[in-house]
């Protein structure tokens, strides 16, 4: 029996197709390409913008045209919130909730083997039933990179932000066992993995919820949350390093954050979503922060290394966004100087309080501003990239790419070295290490780099 697998949205959502796969290859699938001939195509889905319901449905269409007697079981967000949409989809046979992936493989073999109904077989929890962890056991590979994995470490997220539908989507927070946690990366360090990205919904949220208890070690009094789980595979004896997804300004503080950065093998990199600079459409989106509490927790990091890679996101164009709340926006680009910007149109979701307010933005000026915000960042990147020119970076190298080995330093600058006499003359035999190199010119989305050893 072949399998094959579409995924669609946030690094969580990949960490889970990946758990899917392997519980298919147990069972004895073949995985192959999603534009392959298979029995049971699964595409876990993504709700968080109108676009990315309609490329979910484009995708189950697209999957069902290339075998249509194929099995479509259909997973993730948008499955778990419009659950009869998805249903009443005439290519679907099944669609399954975010907190019972772990069921998926089981339920697409036996509707393999025991196909008796046109109508699709609906199995979604209900928000007040999202109440525990799902145990998907222990994911021991990533097939985007062979030498950077992702871990999940929780699940939902309890912020209610007014233009966001995922905690409906994904439920109240819930935290996975440190020691599973710990226990995975060990193995993917063992299999020889050189960089540990924790990941969640809400990564900042990890042990907050009052119920999470674990087994505490002696050497960590005082220590909770998200620090407990750095501190652990910190203290594993190897050679990698470790990275953070993202961490929500409305769940961390200047102090929070200051106790993190002293572990040795984490990145020197911060995704913190500011999503705007200005207080009037911070508290209008119901975030829990003003703008001078985002530039201290930047301050504090660049004080401790002035090189320290911020990334952010920021939407444009929300309700009652004015000219002087967006030139905002472009002002805390310019003061955080971000190594990166995501920018993004804002998209109304139904159910959110951000759908009911008035003052919509045009879609003309939402796009204009799109385009200046992108314009801006890129300008402060190439400002940022430029001060790293003189330092020593270490980089992962990763993949070779039209001449050039890729990779991404500590502080998250894309590095393009000349493939040429890399690794001896073979730069396989370099792919997947971590080498030093000096950056000496912008390029593309990053930098050039040429080996300092």
């Amino acid at each position: 029996m072949k399998a094959a697998f579409h995924t669609l949205g946030c690094k969580v959502n990949q960490y889970e197709t990946e758990a899917i796969k392997e519980a298919f290859v147990s069972r004895g699938a073949e995985i192959v390409d999603e534009d392959e001939f298979a029995d049971i195509y699964v595409v876990n889905t993504c709700t968080v913008t109108n676009m990315a319901d309609r490329k979910s449905r484009q995708y189950i269409r697209r999957m069902n045209s290339v075998n249509p007697d194929a099995i479509i079981v259909v997973t993730g967000c948008y499955a778990q919130v419009a659950a009869e949409e998805v249903s009443a989809m005439p290519e679907v046979d099944l669609v399954i909730g975010n907190s019972l992936k772990n069921e998926i493989a089981e339920r697409a073999f036996t509707l393999f083997e025991n196909r008796t109904s046109a109508d699709a077989s609906s199995h979604v929890l209900g928000y007040d039933e999202l109440l525990h962890y799902e145990d998907m056991g222990i994911v021991t590979s990533d097939e985007s990179s062979m030498c950077r994995a992702y871990i999940k470490i929780e699940e939902g997220c309890n912020r209610f932000c007014s233009y966001c539908l995922i905690p409906y989507a994904r439920g109240r927070v819930r935290s996975r066992k440190p020691e599973d946690v710990v226990e995975e990366a060990r193995t993917l360090v063992a299999k020889g993995y050189k960089e540990i990205i924790l990941t969640g919904i809400n990564t900042a949220l990890y042990g907050t919820e009052p119920e999470f208890e674990f087994e505490r070690k002696a050497d960590e009094e005082g220590l909770s949350g998200l620090e407990v789980i750095i501190k652990r595979i910190d203290d594993i004896d190897a050679d990698f390093r470790i990275r953070l997804s993202s961490l929500e300004p409305t769940v961390v503080d200047k102090e929070n954050v200051e106790r993190l950065i002293k572990y040795e093998k984490l990145c020197h990199h911060l995704h913190l979503s500011i999503q705007s600079g200005s207080d009037s459409v911070l508290e209008s989106m119901n975030r829990h922060y003003s703008r001078e509490d985002y530039l201290d927790i930047v301050r504090m990091l660049r004080e401790h290394d002035p090189l320290y890679g911020i990334t952010t996101d920021i939407i444009v164009g929300f309700p009652g966004e004015s000219d002087a709340d967006f030139d905002d926006s472009l002002d805390i680009v310019r003061q955080a100087e971000f190594a990166r910007v995501h920018a993004f149109r804002y998209s109304p979701r139904k159910g959110t309080k951000g759908a009911e307010l008035k003052g919509r933005v045009a879609g003309e000026i939402s796009k204009e501003r799109a385009a200046r915000l992108e314009k801006t960042a890129t300008e402060t990147a190439r400002e940022f990239n430029e001060k790293n020119f003189d330092a020593l970076c270490r980089v992962l190298a990763e993949e070779e790419q039209d001449g050039y080995v890729t990779g991404y330093t500590d502080n998250y600058i894309k590095v393009y070295i000349d493939a040429t006499g890399f690794g001896g003359g073979n730069s396989s035999t370099r792919l997947g290490e971590f080498c030093k190199v000096k950056l000496t010119e912008n390029y593309k989305d990053g930098c050039k780099a040429v080996l300092a050893e």
